[in-house]
């Protein structure tokens, strides 16, 4: 875990939003951690029409997607650090997704063929993911979220072996949620950042979370880190009090919900 870096100006761009500068060892770390991919995200306060404000001027689709959190009714995956997503992309098309997920070393990580490992990078936070994701057909898919078929029935071999070592004899999933986003493609021309999106995340009692999120090779995540706190404070962007994953926050309403 990470020290959260003091708000700064100036030459310490990336402390404007928590971020360390761009000598910081972790940047040398997170170069050589042996990941696929980096993903800088920063929580917003949520406010009307950022997304609108992020795109201005360059036309760009909002794409809705629903997603369903697969888990034991008292969570018992998602507080182990096991996350199993069906997702709802829109037009009768669906994935299914098993993460796993930790902040030790990356190094520790399985590593099954065909997954991506991935390092989140959030001011004041790093975590790393074993990620599989494969599409489902619609009727399977339906199935699984009302409950008509076993969770079990839309997993490869591959992510059922990653379910189970990372949280053995689970047994019957149900589905959570869903949760619904909005997710806008901040175009490169707007934001320098060839990976960049904004995202506004509405849970099932109404709670509204917003993420911007930028995705890079690990070698360029400091100079990312700055371009996004640069491109967040010309459209003043302002990041919310605490900063989170938005799995972690999610889990927190189901938890509540399910009275865990």
């Amino acid at each position: 875990m990470l020290d959260r870096a003091r708000t700064a100006q100036g030459e310490d761009l990336p402390g404007a939003v928590g971020f360390p500068p761009p000598d910081d060892a972790l940047w040398t770390w997170v170069a050589g951690a042996g990941v696929d991919s980096v993903e800088l995200k920063v929580l917003l306060r949520p406010g009307p029409g950022t997304g609108t404000r992020f795109t201005v001027r360059h036309a760009t689709r909002v794409r809705q997607r629903r997603l369903y959190l697969m888990d034991t009714p008292d969570l018992v995956l998602a507080r182990a650090g096991v996350h199993v997503r069906l997702r709802d992309r829109g037009r009768d098309r669906w994935d299914v997704t098993v993460r796993r997920r930790g902040e030790g070393p990356v190094a520790d990580l399985p590593r099954p063929a065909g997954a991506r490992v991935e390092l989140d990078v959030l001011p004041g936070h790093a975590f790393h993911s074993t990620e599989l994701r494969e599409v489902v057909d619609v009727d399977r898919a339906l199935a699984c979220r009302d409950g008509r078929l076993d969770t079990r029935e839309v997993l490869t071999a591959a992510q059922t072996a990653l379910l189970d070592e990372a949280a053995p004899g689970v047994a019957t999933l149900h589905a959570h949620g869903p949760l619904a986003v909005e997710r806008v493609t901040v175009p490169r021309p707007r934001c320098r950042l060839p990976h960049a999106r904004h995202e506004r995340c509405r849970f099932p009692g109404g709670r509204v979370l917003e993420e911007f999120s930028a995705r890079c090779a690990p070698a360029e995540a400091a100079d990312v880190a700055r371009a996004v706190t640069r491109f967040l404070a010309l459209h003043d962007a302002a990041p919310a009090q605490e900063q989170r994953t938005k799995s972690a926050a999610w889990l927190d309403e189901l938890l509540r919900a399910a009275g865990v």
